[in-house]
């Protein structure tokens, strides 16, 4: 029972977070988006969409290739990566974008893309997690798993220095302006990562948590 609802939820989650990036990026329109991918909420959800995927395909073959798409570090770690998109866009960003663009924002957040990405996937993906996930998660994963926002950073940082200070192709130099090294000065800016980075250590350690207590 368990496997067919893992294999029914991956199947739903890799279809939705496909067809929000595919409407994210604008080809329902027939057209690109420029910097379409330089948002965390873009790829936390291509890669979400890629994992479910193979596990959706490996649900089918079992054995070795089962065992390590469907590990409990990983699937953890890939569950906070997708949960987050939700939990910084809801109680961050969304109360700036209101208070900076009134009604506007109010008829871009109800788009189905929006709600998909920002709601639907990461939702859908914590409670395939609770359901069907392994929960004996080792303790290192609520460590290891900072990874993900770390390597972000990196990107993102690496792709403001590529763009330079006034980048031609008119896309956002920082895709958020928490880490616009520009904006905030180097003290603002180290203090927003250490604060996000305290954000990402505390949440780790609840959904550890969580797995702690499915194993009493």
């Amino acid at each position: 029972m368990i496997f067919a609802v893992e294999r029914a939820s991956s199947a739903a989650i890799a279809l939705l977070a496909f067809a929000g990036i595919f409407m994210q990026a604008g080809f329902h329109k027939g057209k690109y988006y420029l910097g379409t991918f330089s948002y965390y909420t873009n790829l936390s959800n291509l890669f979400t969409g890629v994992y479910q995927l193979l596990l959706f395909i490996a649900g089918f073959t079992g054995g070795a290739f089962y065992a390590g798409v469907a590990g409990a570090a990983l699937r953890y770690s890939l569950t906070l990566m997708i949960w987050v998109t939700h939990l910084i866009y809801h109680f961050l960003l969304v109360p700036d974008f209101k208070k900076r663009r009134g009604e506007d924002f109010n008829a871009e957040w109800r788009t189905f893309q929006n709600l998909d990405v920002h709601y639907a996937v990461p939702l859908l993906a914590l409670l395939q997690w609770l359901v069907c996930a392994d929960k004996a998660v080792p303790f290192w994963a609520a460590f290891a798993w900072l990874l993900i926002p770390l390597a972000y950073l990196a990107f993102a940082m690496l792709r403001a220095q590529i763009l330079g200070p006034e980048p031609k192709s008119g896309v956002y130099r920082y895709p958020y302006s928490f880490m616009d090294l520009d904006e905030q000065g180097i003290k603002n800016w180290t203090k927003n990562i250490l604060m996000a980075l305290g954000f990402y250590i505390v949440l780790g350690f609840v959904l550890y948590g969580v797995s702690w207590l499915f194993r009493i």
